[in-house]
């Protein structure tokens, strides 16, 4: 909807509802299921890094590495994790499956709440009164105020010179339009009547309207603070992982690693003398050739014990992290998300509890992003143990003269 006409039919809403403001009815929300999990102990419950290749390969292949060769330990050690932490997400479910829909229905009842009105109905509901120019809205309103005045008098007939000067007023003047919508349902009849000839004195001090005017604007500002506090949190978490993947791709980029092992070791072997030539190709000397991939696998697995000790330390710094903006949101939970009273701010607050649904579905991911951190360095660093098994346990070479 043109925000100009938005303000004018609020405005049309204002001037022929003649009710006093009431509380909004208490909807039934994903509340009820917020807070009910300890994003704490979830992260404390991640696995985390073996503290050696020796423990990465037990992990990954189970007691002999030199035997097992498909992961599937690595599976069932993280099984009950994982299992804790579906168990956690069931919890907000259907929360989660229901926030679309939760905010469509907020949406629909806005607009329904809006074509409830007598005036925006007899000017065609919202759908039509968006199609129209800002001339064919003004001139519908005057037209359904009329009306309406009409049928609040008994009778029917077209709209009066007074309440056309009043429409014009309403439309021109938005001190005159804001200090009507303050109006009680009294106070605002009143303001009629004098359009229509009848006018009684004029209002001293505070209304009740306006007393309910002012603790809404208070409620709602509380509201949209909620808002933000809770829509830091969220962005800290998304901002965690980015941070983190950056640091690990530094350790793995540190002069001395795997890549640069097999590049100089391969060098090292291009240059040792042919032996013998067979079907196969050239062949070099076997002895010479198996101390050289045992040095590899053996700095390998040096350089993969560094990186645990480096990933291990990170590790510890993203928990820590994310146990923080855990213990934010719990603060905040506790602190929030308490019952609202004006109709404007419920709406707001149930779109702050949609919100606190997602930062519940992104602390979970925090512990599965933690969980999957540490799965690919035991993987990473198990591969390297167990080939330096394989070729330390090989038997010695010999010489092709012998």
């Amino acid at each position: 909807m043109k925000p100009i006409l938005t303000k004018a039919i609020l405005a049309l809403i204002a001037s022929a509802a003649l009710a006093a403001l009431v509380p909004a009815q208490q909807r039934p929300s994903s509340v009820s299921v917020l807070g009910k999990n300890d994003y704490q102990a979830l992260l404390e419950a991640s696995p985390g890094i073996p503290a050696t290749p020796a423990d990465a390969a037990k992990r990954v292949y189970g007691p002999d590495i030199k035997i097992q060769e498909d992961p599937a330990v690595l599976d069932s050690f993280y099984a009950p994790f994982y299992k804790r932490v579906a168990a956690v997400r069931d919890v907000i479910k259907e929360a989660v499956e229901n926030r679309t829909q939760s905010q469509e229905a907020l949406l629909a009842e806005s607009r329904a709440q809006a074509n409830a009105s007598p005036i925006v109905s007899r000017m065609g509901g919202v759908d039509k009164i968006s199609e129209m120019s800002d001339e064919e809205a003004k001139q519908a309103a005057a037209k359904a105020v009329g009306g309406y005045q009409q049928s609040l008098a008994g009778g029917p007939g077209n709209t009066s010179p007074g309440m056309q000067a009043m429409m014009e007023r309403m439309m021109n003047d938005p001190a005159y339009q804001e200090r009507f919508e303050k109006m009680s349902k009294k106070e605002q009849e009143a303001e009629l009547q004098k359009y229509m000839g009848k006018a009684p004195p004029p209002p001293v001090g505070e209304t009740a309207a306006e007393r309910q005017a002012k603790q809404a604007t208070k409620e709602t500002t509380a509201v949209l603070a909620k808002q933000n506090e809770l829509s830091d949190i969220i962005q800290r978490v998304r901002a965690g992982d980015a941070e983190f993947a950056k640091k690990d791709q530094a350790i793995l980029a540190t002069p001395g690693g795997h890549d640069q092992i097999a590049k100089e070791i391969g060098a090292r072997i291009q240059k040792l003398p042919v032996v013998a030539t067979g079907e196969a190709g050239d062949m070099v000397d076997p002895v010479k050739l198996q101390a050289l991939q045992r040095e590899q696998a053996t700095r390998d697995r040096t350089r993969a014990a560094w990186e645990l000790q480096q990933r291990t330390a990170l590790y510890a710094q993203r928990k820590a992290q994310y146990k923080e903006v855990a213990a934010a949101y719990e603060a905040w939970f506790k602190q929030n998300l308490g019952p609202i009273n004006s109709q404007t701010a419920q709406l707001l607050d149930d779109a702050t509890v949609e919100m606190a649904v997602h930062c519940e579905e992104e602390l979970i991911g925090l512990s599965e992003s933690l969980a999957k951190y540490t799965e690919r360095a035991t993987t990473d660093a198990a591969q390297y143990e167990q080939a330096y098994q394989k070729k330390m346990s090989e038997p010695a070479a010999h010489s092709a003269s012998n």
